[in-house]
């Protein structure tokens, strides 16, 4: 396995590549570092083989078109310049990426040029594997917008909404640097492109710091923790301390302040150096100034004597412990060392992400944020007498002790490219599914009365079944207990739990967790048949080319009064065409089956209402995606009645799910067939069907008049074991 990795940037953007490049490289696997020219003998100091691709950082930080038109007030003037930055130096990234990439197994790159990664993976036939060091995606937790406490779908729609807008800005250019590369225009933003890859997108910050935004993503989009170098990496890279005397200046009084900007250019850096120089005298506080790339460096500091010291670098993990608070940009990785560091800080935000790190820090009691423009000395006072709060100060060491290790991090980065390149390697030689990947997903609620058959019959066919996966969603009878029993028994049985109530969170939970090449996914009343699992693995292991995307089979109620009947009479239509497959739009819930790439393309898709078809929609997205959804005749599964025993105004507000998912999907013809046809004829035959059922008493086996007025409970809506 070979992996390529290609972040544009500054240090702050790369230093996290290098930390998970030299995890690859340990773990045994060729890693080649594709980087800013400037930043090449960076990576070659941690022993990886660095080599140029695309701008040199700092000349596109100090150009006109970053320092002016992108920074414009002006909306137009702002998306005219990323549209020009794209294509003037997207050719070149390209270009110098494809030659750094070829013969590689996987290429792994950052959010900064990640269509430029994309293009290069699609033309050579590899996977893209993101790395984001903050939220990128849609998502109901992390705001794009500074009012607190809007609902989620407002979040999901700022998302949307600035993902659309970019694209708009560079869909010309992106169709042009597409073509140079011999591949078809792209239709949507890289962001959708990615997703229906079903690759994971790492995202490599902390949990902490998103609450709910793990359990929302899952495995689409784990949440790692921040990437640090290890210790002997970070010898290589800072052998000696920048500054000589540093150290003895540090254990010569009180802990100072560190000031810091990274690679962000100070509009005027000598009014910024004035208000900090006067602000901190104020506050008696020393000051450690490290200039970076912003021009912090100024004269303004030299009046204040040994005071406050000016150097041009440090080492973050060594050096900011010795401080008592931090006044930063709010880069991730600024924001990832004060944190490991247990300090405090005040984040004097340009743009991009860093407001919302702001807003972070605030939500965790260990920052407070300002914009930097505009920035008052009376200002930067009370922000600073804020952050020296010493409630600030332990929210700041709760954090620390909170945070996932960076070499647990790494470790985790490294699991998942590793099974990326995996499939990966395995699709390149034309394997087809073993037996022994299918997971069978079971979403639970207050089942004990069935669970134990359901598991009775998957762990009976363990020999093409690898791990079921039971998702307790808050069961108040005995469920988890019975799992609990069966996992003690069988280690193939995982329990998981989800806590948000509902079908869909459920699913989705044992969905991401599943492990498997195919993901089944059962109700826990459904009874498999013999020889259900192999048919599922014989059926994909023969789809060599991955013609199919999913699959589903019917299922057919157990315990009707005429259900033996019935039963033979669709067996004998089934004899006539016994391995017919067909495709339909749409999946059968209680008896489906995904690739793990299809559910990782749809995940983001897939809705999470409860008045529509969870099955339906789900189908709907893999066709959405240009999947195909097979229907195999002999997959049949029994399934309880308890749906065909509702009454009938309950069963109508059922069915009206159905038009309400083709709407949701656009589907105009559909929904408006379902609405004025399926749907009346399908209530019509359920009353019939529930006269039928009501009339029977299943303890006599006989029908009456009398037994229409017992309720369905009464009636027992499930028929004994």
């Amino acid at each position: 396995m070979t992996f390529v990795l290609a972040f544009a940037g500054s240090r702050g953007d790369v230093q996290p590549a290098v930390a998970l490049g030299t995890a690859l490289a340990a773990a045994g696997h060729p890693v080649r570092l594709a980087v800013p020219p400037n930043l090449v003998d960076f990576g070659r100091a941690a022993g990886l083989d660095a080599y140029p691709a695309g701008a040199d950082t700092g000349a596109l930080l100090g150009s006109e078109l970053v320092a002016r038109q992108l920074k414009s007030a002006n909306p137009r003037t702002r998306l005219r310049a990323v549209a020009e930055l794209t294509l003037r130096d997207g050719r070149r990234a390209q270009r110098e990426l494809a030659e750094i990439a070829d013969g590689a197994t996987v290429l792994i790159g950052g959010s900064a040029g990640q269509e430029r990664a994309l293009n290069v993976a699609t033309a050579l036939g590899i996977p893209y594997l993101p790395v984001h060091y903050c939220p990128l995606r849609r998502n109901g937790v992390a705001s794009l917008l500074p009012a607190p406490g809007l609902p989620a779908a407002v979040h999901r729609a700022s998302w949307t909404g600035l993902e659309q807008l970019l694209w708009l800005g560079i869909r010309g250019a992106e169709r042009t640097l597409a073509a140079d590369l011999g591949l078809p225009a792209p239709v949507g933003p890289a962001a959708r492109r990615i997703a229906r890859t079903g690759v994971p997108e790492i995202q490599a910050y902390d949990p902490l710091l998103f609450p709910g935004l793990a359990a929302e993503w899952g495995a689409a989009r784990p949440l790692i923790g921040f990437l640090g170098l290890a210790p002997a990496t970070r010898a290589l890279l800072d052998p000696a301390p920048a500054d000589d005397g540093l150290d003895a200046w540090l254990a010569a009084g009180p802990p100072p302040l560190y000031v810091g900007f990274g690679s962000m250019k100070v509009a005027d850096p000598a009014q910024l150096a004035r208000a900090l120089a006067l602000v901190t005298e104020r506050l008696g506080l020393r000051v450690l100034v490290v200039a970076g790339w912003g021009g912090l460096d100024s004269a303004e500091f030299a009046a204040h004597g040994d005071r406050i010291r000016v150097v041009r670098s440090v080492d973050h993990a060594a050096v900011l412990p010795r401080c008592v608070a931090l006044v930063h940009h709010g880069g991730a990785g600024t924001v990832a060392a004060g944190l490991r560091a247990g300090r405090p800080a005040l984040i004097c935000w340009h743009g991009a992400d860093q407001p919302l790190w702001g807003r972070r820090l605030r939500a965790l009691g260990a920052g407070t944020a300002v914009p930097v423009a505009g920035l008052t000395v009376e200002r930067l006072q009370s922000a600073l007498v804020d952050v020296l709060r010493p409630e600030r100060a332990a929210a700041a060491a709760r954090a620390a002790a909170a945070l996932v290790p960076p070499a647990a991090a790494a470790e985790r980065a490294v699991r998942i490219a590793e099974r990326v390149a995996e499939v990966a390697t395995r699709r390149s030689r034309g394997d087809a599914v073993q037996a022994g990947t299918l997971s069978v997903v079971v979403p639970a609620y207050n089942e004990e009365e069935v669970i134990g058959e359901c598991l009775d019959r998957l762990t009976g066919q363990l020999g093409a079944i690898t791990e079921i996966v039971v998702v307790d969603n808050n069961s108040t009878d005995k469920t988890a207990d019975i799992v609990r029993g069966y996992a003690e028994r069988f280690p193939q049985v995982v329990l998981v739990r989800e806590e948000r109530q509902g079908l869909v969170h459920a699913r989705n939970r044992g969905l991401d967790a599943a492990t498997g090449a195919l993901l089944a996914r059962i109700d826990a009343d459904t009874r498999i048949p013999e020889h259900w699992a192999a048919t599922v693995v014989e059926f994909f292991e023969a789809d060599t080319t991955g013609h199919w995307a999913a699959a589903c089979g019917r299922g057919e109620a157990y315990g009707l009064p005429y259900g033996d009947r019935l039963g033979r009479a669709k067996k004998r239509l089934r004899e006539r065409d016994p391995d017919g497959v067909r495709q339909v739009p749409v999946l059968y819930g209680s008896n489906m089956i995904l690739r793990a790439e299809t559910w990782g393309a749809i995940r983001e898709s897939v809705a999470m209402r409860r008045d529509v078809f969870e099955d339906v929609d789900m189908g709907l997205c893999v066709t959405e995606i240009g999947g195909r959804n097979a229907f195999l005749n002999n997959l049949t599964v029994g399934v309880a009645p308890r749906r065909m025993e509702t009454g009938i105004p309950a069963f109508v507000r059922y069915m009206a799910c159905l038009p309400r998912t083709l709407l949701l999907h656009r589907r105009w013809g559909l929904a408006a067939g379902a609405a004025l046809v399926y749907v009346p004829s399908i209530v019509v035959l359920h009353a019939a069907r529930l006269l039928l059922i009501r009339a029977y008493d299943r303890r006599t086996g006989t029908y009456g008049l009398r037994n229409l007025l017992r309720s369905a409970e009464n009636n027992a809506d499930r028929p004994a074991p």
